[in-house]
This record gives C-alpha cells, structure tokens and sequence, in this order.
C-alpha cells in the first residue's frame, strides 16, 4: 500500500511539474475578454474578461496567469464580434497593447522579455487536390526531421481540375494557412507558379506528364511558425526512403478545413489521409 502511495504522489508530482506559470499582459482601456485554447484554457468563446490589474514600467495592464501545461494561443476581444487574429506558440510572459477591436501589438521585448521561437509539430497540406473543392482531404506530411524537414508526395494522377490548376497552401502547428509570399525557394521549377489570387501556390497541370509532386518544407526558426520555410520541390518521387513516420502527426485527426482538432469532435474528420465520420 506504501508503495502505491509513493506511486501515486510520484506521478502526481511529475504532471503538477509539468505546468509552468505564464502571465498574459495587456494594456486597453477597457478591459478585454481573453480566449485561451491550446496548453491552458480560460472558458468558451469569447473567453473570460480579464480583471487583474499591474503596474510595469508606470504602464497599467490587465493579467491573467496560467499554469500552462505546454504552448497555447490566445484572442483577444471585445465580447461583441471584434477580435484579433490568433496569437500562438505562447510558453513565457507576453506583454501586448490591444485597441479593443482587431488590432493589437506585441511589446514583450520592451518590457524586457524574450519572445522564444516556436516549435515545429507538425505540418499539414491542402487545397484542391482530390476535388474542385478546397480543403478537401488535407493530409500531414511526414517528418524527415522532427521540427525541422517534412515532406510529402501527392500524386495527382488522373485528377481532372477546373482550369488544369492545381492550388495548395501548407500549415504548421495546425494555426493559419501560409503561402507563396512566407516560403522561399530552393531552384523553383517551372510548373510551380503564384496563384493569382489569396497567395496560394499553384500546379498547372497542362502538358506536365509525371504528375507526382514530393515537396520538402524546412523550417529556419523563428518566433513564427508560419514563417521562415524553404520549399523544394519535385516532379516526381525522391528521396522517399529519408521520410521516416511521425505517427503523432499523420494520426491526428482534422476537420475538412486542415485544422486539427482533439478526440471530443464530432463530425467528418481526415485522419491518416482518410476521411472518417465520428459519432
């Protein structure tokens, strides 16, 4: 029975050492509604309203402290549909000013914190690469080095298109789509082009006759993870046998919009590349 106990208070000891106290600042007039997903929580959409008050640097700001238990994101509103965009890879002290409606700014390096960069755990694609719809079948790539390189084949064989175009963009840590204008290009060939629209990129499939595509994303770090890639890419399969699986990022399941969502979803979902209704 002691030896239980110990157990017990051991594996307690070892989750209670994984939450770490991150303090959210920010100074608005009035104070705003903060929601919170990810590593901490703070209630359902909008949040809750802050109410703390401190004084740094002569500056009041409203705080909330979490005990963390790994990178979260937050939003920022007013409670009456006005928000800011989504603030992620939170793990330390952040420091923002917010205008009560969409606009806000992060000053954590003026008050003397550091802004870490973000870690990589996963990469998605999509676009309209099964069907003229986008967003249907988002598939993971698989890690060739954790945090670093993924890569992905997508095979677009007898797949017929509108226009014979083929658009797609990539996401990391399941956040905001990013595309053409935040990706640089190791020896960009041809067929890969600029959509002219939303900074997709672009397949265009006409007269290309090996219609496998392998991309290799490699993130530079950065305090962004949506910023800082290389892409190169392939007409063809390469270099196959460096991918070595993630199975924590192909087995997460994703809604038909590439986001990843957790075991309480119901609804149509794509995981391990495939569809999957959850009741």
């Amino acid at each position: 029975m002691k030896k239980i106990f110990t157990l017990i208070v051991m594996a307690v000891m070892a989750i209670a050492a994984k939450a770490a106290d991150v303090t959210i600042y920010v100074e608005a007039t009035d104070a705003p509604y903060l929601y919170v997903w990810g590593g901490a929580s703070n209630g359902d959409w909008p949040g809750t309203l802050m109410s703390e008050t401190a004084t740094v640097q002569e500056k009041t700001f409203w705080k909330k402290t979490f005990a963390a238990t790994g990178a979260f994101n937050i939003i920022f509103n007013n409670g009456s549909g006005k928000q800011t965009k989504d603030i992620t890879n939170i793990v330390s002290d952040r420091y923002f000013t917010y205008d009560g409606t969409t606009g806000y700014t992060d000053v954590t390096e003026q008050y003397g914190g550091a802004i870490p960069d973000a870690e990589i755990s996963g990469v998605l694609l999509a676009g309209n690469h099964t069907t003229p719809t986008w967003g249907e079948g988002a598939q993971a790539f698989q890690a060739v080095e954790d945090g670093t390189k993924y890569q992905i084949t997508v095979d677009l064989t007898g797949i017929t298109i509108e226009e014979d175009l083929w658009l797609f963009k990539f996401v990391a840590n399941s956040l905001s789509w990013f595309g053409y204008s935040k990706v640089t290009f190791d020896n960009q060939p041809a067929w890969l082009t600029q959509a002219m629209t939303d900074d997709n990129f672009s397949v265009d499939l006409e007269g290309v006759e090996n219609r496998t595509f392998t991309f290799m994303l490699t993130w530079g770090g950065g305090k962004d993870p949506g910023e800082n890639w290389t892409l190169t890419a392939t007409n063809g399969t390469t270099n196959i046998n460096a991918i070595t699986t993630n199975d924590k990022a192909v087995n997460q399941p994703y809604n038909l919009s590439g986001q990843r969502v957790n075991n309480n979803y119901r609804g149509l979902v794509i995981q391990n590349g495939k569809k999957v209704m959850v009741k």
